[in-house]
C-alpha cells in the first residue's frame, strides 16, 4: 500500500541517499565501497557471461521477481551491472557512478539510479540527469525467455570480425577485410560481437618467433586508460592520449608505460586461411 505524504520533499530516494551519506562519512576517503552500504544483500556473484551473454535465472536472484527489484551482478570478467524490475521490463545498466565509482542504487518510485555518495542521479536508459557526474552510465539490452530467465547482451561488436561462437571468434584471412594483413607492417583491429573488448591481428615486419604464419593477436585496449587501439601503417596507436606500440605490443611512445596484451600460442591457431582465437581463454 502506498502511503501518500504531507511533506513531498521527503521521498523515499532522499531518504535512502541520507542514510548512506550518513554511513558513509566516515569513510569518504574509500568511496568505491561507500554505496553497497545500502543493500549488500543485493550484489550477486554470476557466471561469466557466455559469447556476451550474461544469463541470470530469476529463481535464483528472487530479488528480480518483484517489481522494484533490483540487483548488482558481478563476476571478474566484467564490470558490475545494476538490473532492475521495473515492473515494465528489465532494465541493465553500469553500476559504478562514473564520477567517483560509488556504487549507484536504484529508486523505484522515482524510475531513477542515484549516486549515494554525491547524489549524481540518472535515467532509467543510463542518461546523466544531475552531476556530480558528467558521463551516462552504459546501459545494455536486456530481455526475458519463456523460461524467465533474464539475458543481458553485455558486448557489442564492430563487425569487423566475425561474431563469437563458443568463446572463440573464427576469422577467413582470404576475405577482402583483411587484406592488410596480407603485406607485412599491416594490422586489424575490431571488437567481435560478444568480446569483453576488441582485438588486433598485425602482421610484423620481422615477426618473432611466437608468430603464427606471420600473425599476432594482441588485446586492443591501450594500457594507459583502455581507450581501444586503431592500426597505422607499422604501428597501433591510441586515438586517446597519443600512445603508440610496435605491432609486436612493445610501448613506443606514452604515456602508456605497459606493452599491450599479448594471446598466448594455446589462444589461437592459423591453419590455412583461417585464424581461431579463443577470447574466453584470455578473460
Amino acid at each position: 500500500m502506498h502511503l501518500a505524504s504531507t511533506e513531498p520533499s521527503c521521498t523515499r530516494r532522499q531518504l535512502v541517499r541520507g542514510a548512506a551519506l550518513a554511513a558513509c562519512a566516515p569513510a569518504l576517503g574509500m568511496l568505491g565501497g561507500c554505496a553497497q552500504r545500502i543493500s549488500p544483500d543485493r550484489n550477486v556473484d554470476v557466471d561469466p557471461p557466455i559469447d556476451g551473454r550474461l544469463v541470470l535465472s530469476t529463481s535464483k536472484i528472487s530479488e528480480l521477481s518483484r517489481t522494484g527489484g533490483a540487483v548488482v551482478v558481478q563476476n571478474a570478467c566484467i564490470n558490475p551491472v545494476l538490473v532492475v524490475n521495473t515492473g515494465a521490463g528489465i532494465l541493465a545498466m553500469g553500476a559504478r557512478c562514473p564520477h567517483a565509482n560509488c556504487q549507484v542504487a536504484w529508486v523505484q518510485e522515482d524510475r531513477q539510479a542515484e549516486c549515494p555518495c554525491h547524489g549524481s542521479r540518472f535515467a532509467g536508459d543510463g542518461t546523466l540527469l544531475s552531476g556530480p557526474a558528467t558521463t551516462d552510465l552504459p546501459t545494455y539490452p536486456a530481455t526475458i525467455d519463456g523460461s524467465g530467465n533474464i539475458a543481458i547482451s553485455l558486448f557489442a561488436g564492430d563487425n569487423i570480425f566475425p561474431a563469437l561462437v563458443g568463446g572463440v571468434v573464427t576469422i577467413d584471412l582470404a576475405d577482402p577485410k583483411y587484406k592488410a594483413l596480407q603485406t607485412p607492417g599491416g594490422a586489424v583491429v575490431g571488437q567481435p560481437n560478444g568480446s569483453p573488448f576488441p582485438i588486433a591481428v598485425t602482421r610484423p615486419t620481422n615477426p618473432p618467433a611466437n608468430a603464427k604464419q606471420g600473425l599476432l593477436v594482441l588485446s586492443g585496449l591501450c594500457t594507459h586508460l583502455t581507450c581501444a587501439v586503431q592500426p597505422l601503417p607499422g604501428l597501433l596507436h591510441c586515438p586517446c592520449h597519443g600512445s603508440q606500440f610496435t605491432l609486436e605490443g612493445a610501448v613506443t611512445h606514452g604515456p602508456a608505460i605497459d606493452p599491450l596484451r599479448l594471446f598466448a600460442d594455446e589462444d589461437f591457431t592459423v591453419q590455412g586461411t583461417t585464424l581461431t582465437v579463443n577470447i574466453n581463454a584470455a578473460c
